[in-house]
């Protein structure tokens, strides 16, 4: 996914379980084992609801290992979370993180398939601190 995180560019991976919230991104070497547990990842028409229950404990597994260009964040660090749809072609959504520590994350999403699977995710992960803007 290509979103922005605080303004600067970067490509992103927002992976969620039970428990924690992971920002990853790309060109590290998490993209790569990923492409390697789970063919065709980086594709366009890639759904990760269709993983089978041995590539998500894979992939939950690689997420436990640190890594300089990840941002781990478990649910009792975030006080709240604000989705906005992206409105057109060339005017864009976002995701806001508060946490309970005062800071604000703020990731900007493009497009709305992208826009869709973040919310999905949010929504499994603590739907309870999950608002949608209007």
């Amino acid at each position: 996914m290509q979103l922005a995180l605080n303004k600067w560019a970067i490509g992103a991976g927002i992976y969620v379980t039970d428990k924690k919230l992971v920002l990853t991104g790309v060109g590290g070497d998490k993209d790569a084992t990923f492409k390697k547990i789970v063919t065709g990842s980086g594709r366009k028409e890639f759904d990760p609801s269709n993983l089978t229950p041995d590539q998500n404990t894979a992939i939950v597994r690689e997420l436990s290992t640190e890594s300089p260009k990840q941002l781990v964040l478990s649910k009792d660090q975030i006080s709240s979370m604000e989705t906005k749809q992206p409105p057109g072609m060339f005017r864009t959504g976002h995701l806001k993180i508060l946490l309970t520590s005062g800071e604000t994350l703020q990731l900007i999403i493009s497009k709305k398939n992208e826009y869709e699977r973040i919310l999905s995710l949010l929504q499994s992960f603590n739907p309870q601190a999950l608002r949608q803007a209007t």
